[in-house]
């Protein structure tokens, strides 16, 4: 048998092309791992925040109380995380929330950072900063007369809304909602039939004011804690709310958080 072996040229000609398809592959690799490492960097947060905390008597942790100190630690954080909140801002609810002079500044809960820091253990570390910010707050709200001026501190939260109808804001607000104030103390309403409730809610907003958080998501913490037992009690209280914020308001209210 006769066996023809390849010319030189063609073995170098083959080489050649070996060579072009290996360095081919070789910068296709590089560029899908130049693109894998970028895209390792987790993109910017964005969504601005609020927190609103009740120092009212009933947020004691108490037998009658709704703890709201264990309610912030339970579901601060988390919710700061689920929303990717960035710019977050603090209220208080108080006698008079709109004047408390309790207050925290506003946190970037997504800073610059250097190009080699861990972006994701900044963001964890400014959470646990907010939720220290806000157990201040709380505690300042406490050492107040006691009151729950729960429009006003939505009210007052309301002020760092971005401009804008299409702005996003995300509200976490940890009360039981037992407005009880100098002026209306809503155990004392008539909520009995939907009637009733418009002709309480035209008066209060009247007195009171609306909270500018037309398109806000608010997520209550804490919500109706002392009806839990009493069921027709709740359900009035439940439509009260319900109607204020999102037919008054314009807000939606989300129960993710609720407990």
């Amino acid at each position: 048998m006769t066996v023809h072996s390849p010319a030189p040229e063609q073995l170098g000609a083959r080489r050649r092309n070996r060579r072009r398809a290996l360095s081919a592959a070789l910068v296709l690799a590089l560029a899908s791992a130049l693109t894998a490492c970028g895209s390792d960097e987790p993109s910017r947060y964005s969504r601005a925040c609020g927190v609103v905390v009740d120092g009212s008597g009933s947020a004691a942790a108490s037998r009658t109380g709704f703890d709201a100190e264990a309610k912030l630690k339970a579901t601060l954080q988390k919710f700061l995380a689920d929303n990717k909140c960035r710019k977050t801002s603090f209220a208080p609810i108080t006698k008079v929330s709109e004047a408390s002079k309790c207050q925290v500044s506003p946190l970037d809960l997504d800073p610059d950072t250097s190009k080699t820091a861990d972006r994701e253990r900044a963001r964890t570390t400014m959470r646990a900063v907010a939720l220290s910010n806000a157990l201040k707050l709380l505690r300042c709200a406490q050492k107040e007369e006691p009151g729950s001026d729960v429009l006003g501190g939505l009210s007052r939260i309301a002020l760092s809304k971005p401009s804008g109808d299409d702005a996003s804001f995300d509200v976490l607000v940890v009360s039981d909602f037992d407005q009880g104030d100098t002026d209306f103390r809503l155990g004392r309403q008539d909520l009995s039939t939907a009637t009733s409730r418009r002709t309480v809610i035209d008066g209060f907003l009247k007195s009171h004011g609306t909270p500018k958080l037309s398109g806000a998501d608010i997520y209550p913490v804490g919500y109706g804690m002392k009806y839990h037992t009493d069921t027709s009690h709740y359900e009035r209280f439940n439509a009260f709310w319900t109607e204020l914020l999102e037919g008054r308001v314009k807000a939606h209210v989300d129960t993710t958080y609720r407990r």
